[in-house]
């Protein structure tokens, strides 16, 4: 029995879910950001542990081992993510989602992903995991180098970045059963961790406990920048990049 689907069949379940989603309601599709935020923001600050404790290539290697978990319960047991919703250009491509909706529909996600993502910075500051001056020091640290690279930087790397965790969405579709979901999904993300990518959803709690930890690292203009820029550059990768090439490869208008 084939445990994967073709490269066409695969574009096709893309436009199907792109479809789906253009139908869900505007409150729907904000708590479903609003758990994909919680979500990724519960690996990154996984990522941020295993990379401060084991510390070298081996804590960084970790770390990017522990983030996909993230996507994998938002694909598998339910949320959105503006970077994986950008890839619904495609439905709205072939006519199946008008773009007042398409449009609606990612501002909504955007929304939800910065509140789950807030809410879970809060609530790990309560909880205590940032009590370490030293832990603090460095999650300061890296929230700070994000928000200080250059506008150019932060497209260029958040292109990169979507075109890693896009197709990550995609080729969980392909797969037919959970371990080849769960395996699809684990390596594209593993090498956007470790290529140092721009992902505006991991972004929102990196760069909103920094503030939470020191308030006068960088001023809410500049988090709205950067912000700005990587949501800029994941679009571009995963609304124009791969949609339109793979339409042009797999349908046929």
């Amino acid at each position: 029995m084939k445990v994967y689907l073709t490269n066409k069949e695969t574009t096709e379940q893309v436009l199907l879910l792109g479809e789906n989603k253009g139908h869900y309601s505007f409150t729907k599709t904000t708590l479903l950001g609003f758990m994909g935020g919680v979500y990724i923001a519960l690996s990154a600050l996984g990522n941020l542990i295993a990379n401060f404790t084991v510390g070298g290539g081996a804590g960084k290697f970790i770390g990017a081992a522990v983030f996909p978990t993230g996507l994998m319960l938002v694909v598998l047991v339910g949320g959105s993510l503006f970077t994986g919703d950008c890839l619904g250009l495609l439905a709205f491509t072939k006519g199946k989602v008008e773009k007042t909706t398409y449009t609606r529909n990612l501002c909504a996600v955007w929304i939800g992903n910065f509140l789950g993502s807030i809410f879970i910075a809060y609530v790990s500051y309560l909880a205590g995991n940032y009590s370490s001056p030293e832990f603090s020091k460095y999650v300061v640290g890296v929230a700070e180098h994000k928000v200080h690279l250059t506008f150019t930087e932060a497209v260029a790397s958040g292109f990169l970045c979507n075109v890693l965790v896009a197709i990550g969405v995609w080729f969980a579709l392909a797969a037919k059963d959970l371990a080849g979901k769960i395996l699809a999904i684990w390596f594209p993300i593993m090498l956007f961790i470790l290529g140092g990518f721009q992902h505006v959803v991991a972004n929102m709690y990196y760069v909103s406990i920094g503030k939470i930890l020191m308030s006068t690292v960088y001023s809410p203009s500049e988090m709205a920048i950067h912000f700005l820029a990587v949501t800029i550059g994941n679009f571009l990768s995963g609304a124009l990049f791969l949609p339109l090439i793979y339409k042009k490869l797999y349908m046929n208008d």
